[in-house]
């Protein structure tokens, strides 16, 4: 969770794709140019912002490589104030002065950081949105697109801006030129444009921008347009936020004259870019570095998908109802890496749990037996053997252990033998850190604690009745647990309980003894489907 632009980059990105590409039957003859601002640091109360500059590169990136922006024509502009931006607009201007006689000048301009209804915040400075307006309509384009993402800060999902603010003193009649005019807001009026810190940019960004790279491709035609776009990053944008305190509906106002849908983006020529290819229906991650890295891409795919990435090594994680999957792959240079779920290795459902891994998932269960081994809670009445049958619940953050163990023990002298069996049941707390990258083995430390009944049994030349008492126990524990197939754990836990019990000294005084009591315990459990 953090603080980026969100709906408005996403959906500036686009619409002002949109406007900047091409319809499917657009003319060859718009010249499209784009300014891409965007600034971390608004007013002194604002709160710094982390993913603002960096979401205005990724959409500055996806414009050239894909949206057929040359780019000569684009303008990035980062951490900047209100003087440098009007000096990015008279640069604009000068360029689109220089367009071919025939050629139709198109300007999408973006603006991801703070605002407030009447000004955007530019590192101390501010900018009117007025003064926006006339700059974006001296350039003299006959279609712009105008996108504007304000901001507010909240807590653990952190939201862009300052206070809450009237909507921006934008409307869509406030036309630039005779030919069109877009306007976007970064969600619907009183709501948030949220930040994600686990995808490192704005939410509706990070979708917007899968949906471009291919994600968003219904038609399987290799042309994103701006519904598929919009439909796709809206609908990623309301499903991500559901789960938060701030449900963010994306919104925009489109109007041209005389054009068709709009392509954003073409992925015919990959431009440098790799194709991963999903054969299945899921919810897919894409982690740079093998999972080392940021999360390249999230997004939800309904069928086939082809997705455009730069080269390089990737995790990609699928998460179904069913259960979530893992595989390795090397995208290269202008080639495809194919994922297929047979070629996925299914991680264990409890791992996926303590990992965050399985969203809407807060728990795994699992049953067990295992076999234990101890030292003699009584002393002189000879080794421990157990057996156990356990019930597991594992959470994201700690994992709980129940257990009914049946033992026997027994020993003898020259004059008695003792037959001692125990019954009990005891309560375990572990937390366990999942230590391999691709996992199948955890290991932790937990704390049990219980309560037995014992009976004891004599055999002697003399008079000695069978006697029962019980014992308390409590004692900290180090635990292995190793996956070898996803539905199956194998774990050994050892460690030493503290017995309480009461106990008859030679002279028939009772007194409370407290001996410590190695043990440990093998056991396998099952995922309780």
């Amino acid at each position: 969770m953090s603080r980026a632009p969100l709906a408005g980059v996403a959906l500036a990105a686009l619409v002002g794709a949109a406007a900047l590409a091409a319809a499917p039957d657009a003319r060859a003859d718009d010249a499209r140019f784009a300014a891409v601002i965007g600034v971390n640091e608004g007013d002194a109360g604002d709160p710094r912002l982390l993913y603002a500059e960096r979401d205005a590169a990724r959409v500055a990136d996806v414009l050239t490589r894909l949206g057929d922006v040359p780019p000569e024509n684009l303008l990035l502009l980062r951490g900047a104030d209100a003087d440098a931006v009007e000096r990015l607009f008279a640069a604009i201007a000068e360029r689109v002065r220089a367009t071919p006689d025939g050629e139709r000048p198109l300007l999408f301009v973006y603006y991801s950081g703070h605002a407030d209804a009447q000004a955007l915040h530019l590192r101390g400075t501010r900018l009117p949105f007025s003064r926006l307006k006339a700059l974006a309509k001296g350039v003299g384009a006959e279609v712009s697109v105008f996108v504007v993402d304000a901001c507010r800060s909240g807590g653990l999902t952190r939201v862009k801006g300052a206070t809450p603010a009237p909507p921006f003193a934008i409307e869509v009649h406030d036309r630039i030129d005779s030919e069109g005019l877009a306007i976007i807001t970064s969600s619907a009026e009183g709501e948030d444009a949220q930040e994600s810190d686990r995808l490192k940019g704005g939410i509706f960004t990070h979708h917007l921008v899968s949906g471009l790279l291919g994600a968003a491709d219904a038609s399987g035609d290799r042309r994103i347009t701006l519904s598929e776009a919009y439909r796709y990053a809206y609908a990623q944008t309301l499903r991500a936020t559901s789960e938060t305190r701030a449900v963010q509906h994306p919104t925009y106002a489109f109007t041209m004259k005389g054009r068709r849908e709009l392509v954003l983006t073409r992925l015919l020529g990959e431009a440098g870019l790799g194709r991963v290819v999903l054969a299945d229906p899921g919810h897919y991650l894409l982690i740079e570095g093998f999972g080392a890295g940021d999360v390249a891409a999230e997004l939800e795919a309904e069928g086939a998908t082809e997705l455009l990435v730069p080269p390089g090594r990737y995790l990609v994680r699928r998460r179904t109802d069913a259960g979530v999957w893992e595989a390795r792959v090397q995208v290269p240079p202008d080639g495809r890496a194919d994922v297929a779920a047979a070629g996925l290795t299914r991680l264990p459902f409890r791992e996926t749990v303590r990992r965050g891994y399985a969203a809407g998932a807060a728990s795994a269960w699992s049953v067990g037996a295992a076999f234990e081994i101890g030292a003699p809670p009584i002393p002189d009445t000879g080794l421990g053997l157990y057996g156990a049958l356990s019930l597991q619940l594992d959470l994201e953050d700690v994992t709980l252990a129940l257990r009914l163990r049946y033992g026997r023990s027994a020993s003898e002298n020259a004059t008695l033998a003792i037959t001692q069996d125990l019954i009990g049941a005891d309560v375990g707390v572990y937390k366990l850190f999942d230590v391999l990258p691709r996992g199948g083995l955890a290991v932790g430390l937990g704390l049990r604690a219980g309560v037995d009944a014992v009976s004891q049994r004599f055999e002697t030349t003399g008079r000695a009745p069978s006697r029962g008492f019980a014992l308390g126990r409590v004692g900290p524990a180090l635990r292995v647990e190793l996956a070898p197939a996803a539905s199956v754990g194998v774990t050994l836990d050892c460690g030493a309980d503290i017995a309480l019990v009461e106990l008859e000294d030679e002279a028939g005084e009772r007194a409370l003894e407290t001996p410590v009591v190695p043990f440990c315990a093998l056991g396998v459990a099952l995922e309780v489907p």
